[in-house]
């Protein structure tokens, strides 16, 4: 086979699994510009319309952890296509319910084949390859998971124009396209494992997750200190502490917890929680700003993302540069730093304001720097990480990611709620939302605190990580 040959198949490698990633990421806008059609047509009041959203994000926050553990003992790749199966039929029932129990439960279903497919990619991407070439596909995987973003608020407002159906029913080409490639394409492996199954570990950390995303859910509605957010957050605190503490008992355990002695994975996962959740604190609160101040429509709130996504793209791209040049923590630090100074100018923003003048510079500015930092914080946490335990670096980063931006934008939107002087997002003023932006900044600085803890060895030119043959099998590089 040529060096031609070779390039081409690892790159249709990657584009599969990064693909996969893009789909997760953009049903996650793509889905919110449709709610108020979605109300106005099934009829659904607006608490039960929130749960289109919850019902995916519980079921996907939940089974994070366990989509991992299933494609390292159940093969990698037939996990993937398992999941974008799961994930296309789940969406061609979104886009054909009748009512509104059929669109929730086809979301829960959704998220359940979302959970399959986003950390096995990952998975695979850290198990396969190595060093730079490691550090470019994850900084694409993060390219893509903002892009996705930014483009899903703009296709969620023409898809919308037509039918709220297509904003779901656009995932099943995708998926369709996906399979087929990722049967030719991406290779099978899997791990060896001892003893029978943690079922117990599954269960625990199952439900200990969705409560714990649920509990935060509910705090944008009732608040921190309402027993219905305070319950369940205490049951899910001790679900994960039972859970923590059988898996050290466990004979083949769903997360070894020996994963935690690298600083790379127990600190580089503490700080992809916080910049997930300062994308989730900026993506909410300028979408409410252009809509509730600026009083743009959908489809132009999807257009002031544009020169956002291209920003973060492209730093993500180069990200694997940049951290040749700078290091990967100094290139983390930098990420973080500039998104901090730009959410701080963002958040000053008048009532009285325009797109041009006050917003398009630092939401720019923002997606130069975030797109580096998260790039850089889904690299973090796998360096270093043998092929055996890829499954677990990657749920450990995907959950990690997802529940601190759910938890993040909870708090920052309880903060904007007290500000007004009211809870909910309709009656949110310029200075309440400043005052969120700020708190955004704040995670932000938190975010880079933490990386000043990351071993400096991190600034190092990447090094390979071991990638041990005898950990997997059916483990192909002949891509």
């Amino acid at each position: 086979m040529t060096e031609a040959a070779v390039r081409q198949g690892r790159g249709l490698f990657v584009g599969v699994l990064i693909g996969v990633q893009f789909m997760v990421s953009l049903d996650a806008t793509i889905v919110n510009v449709a709610l108020p059609s979605v109300q106005k047509d099934l009829g659904m009041t607006p608490a039960s319309l929130g749960w289109v959203v919850n019902a995916y994000a519980l079921s996907f926050g939940g089974l994070l952890l366990l989509g991992a553990r299933l494609g390292d003992t159940l093969g990698r790749r037939r996990v993937l296509v398992a999941g974008a199966v799961v994930f296309a039929l789940s969406s061609l029932g979104c886009g054909l319910a009748a009512g509104p129990g059929q669109l929730l439960a086809a979301r829960a279903v959704q998220g359940c084949g979302a959970a399959l497919m986003s950390p096995v990619a990952m998975a695979i991407v850290i198990a396969t390859l190595d060093g730079r070439e490691r550090h470019r596909a994850l900084g694409l995987w993060g390219a893509m998971s903002g892009l996705a973003g930014g483009l899903g608020m703009l296709a969620g407002g023409v898809l919308g124009l037509f039918s709220w159906r297509w904003n779901f029913l656009v995932n099943v080409p995708i998926c369709a396209a996906l399979v087929p490639l990722a049967l030719r394409r991406v290779p099978e492996s899997r791990v060896a494992r001892a003893g029978r199954p943690d079922v117990l570990g599954a269960l625990l950390s199952t439900a200990g997750l969705a409560l714990l995303v649920f509990a935060v859910v509910r705090t944008r509605e009732v608040g921190w200190g309402a027993p219905a957010a305070l319950v369940p957050l205490a049951l899910a605190a001790a679900l994960l502490t039972g859970f923590v503490l059988w898996q050290r008992r466990a004979l083949d355990p769903i997360v070894p917890l020996r994963i935690f002695r690298l600083r790379t994975v127990s600190v580089g996962n503490a700080v992809t929680a916080l910049t997930g959740g300062a994308g989730q604190v900026t993506y909410f609160f300028v979408t409410v700003y252009a809509q509730q101040v600026l009083g743009f429509s959908s489809l132009a709130s999807g257009l002031v993302f544009l020169p956002i996504s291209a920003a973060i793209f492209l730093t993500s791209t180069r990200a694997s540069g940049l951290i040749q040049l700078m290091g990967l923590r100094h290139s983390l630090m930098a990420g973080l730093a500039l998104s901090a100074v730009s959410l701080v100018w963002l958040a000053r923003t008048p009532p009285d304001g325009s797109y041009a003048r006050d917003l398009l510079i630092p939401s720019v500015l923002w997606g130069l720097g975030w797109g580096l930092a998260q790039a850089a914080s889904f690299i973090t946490p796998a360096r270093g990480v043998e092929a055996e335990l890829a499954g677990t670096a990657s749920g450990l980063i995907a959950t990690t990611y997802r529940v601190g931006g759910a938890a993040c934008l909870a708090v920052m939107i309880t903060i904007a709620s007290g500000r007004a002087g009211e809870r909910g997002t309709a009656v949110l003023s310029a200075p309440a939302m400043g005052h969120a932006l700020l708190g955004g900044a704040a995670v932000c600085l938190l975010g880079l605190l933490l990386t000043s803890l990351l071993p400096r060895d991190t600034d190092d030119a990447p090094q390979a990580a071991p990638v041990t043959g005898a950990a997997t099998t059916s483990q192909s590089r002949r891509l």
